[in-house]
């Protein structure tokens, strides 16, 4: 499911995010793969995951995808309390932080 900025932004912790890249453990990795595959963004060309961030409260994992399209990521979202996906965000830091 294609998050809103607003439904995306609330997945954001007032504590902030803990980068988990090197340590996450895996979340369902079948059904990872598949939303993945489902719900690709086909103009945003090949994608590898980039880093991994989980809120410091233990509510959510944004696993943030490198696209080949300068400074936009594709990012899904896990809910980690509910053991879901949440949903994904296309992340365009050009529109964000006029890059």
């Amino acid at each position: 499911m294609l998050l809103t900025e607003e439904e995306f932004k609330s997945t954001f912790p007032k504590d902030g995010f803990v980068n988990v890249t090197q340590s996450a453990q895996n979340f369902n990795e079948k059904e990872f793969d598949e939303y993945v595959r489902n719900n690709l963004v086909e103009a945003l060309g090949k994608m590898h995951i980039g880093y991994v961030y989980d809120a410091k409260d233990g509510t959510y994992r944004h696993v943030t995808f490198i696209t080949e399209v300068k400074n936009i990521h594709y990012i899904v979202v896990l809910d980690l309390k509910n053991k879901k996906i949440a949903g994904h965000f296309v992340l365009d830091l050009n529109k964000e932080y006029g890059l």
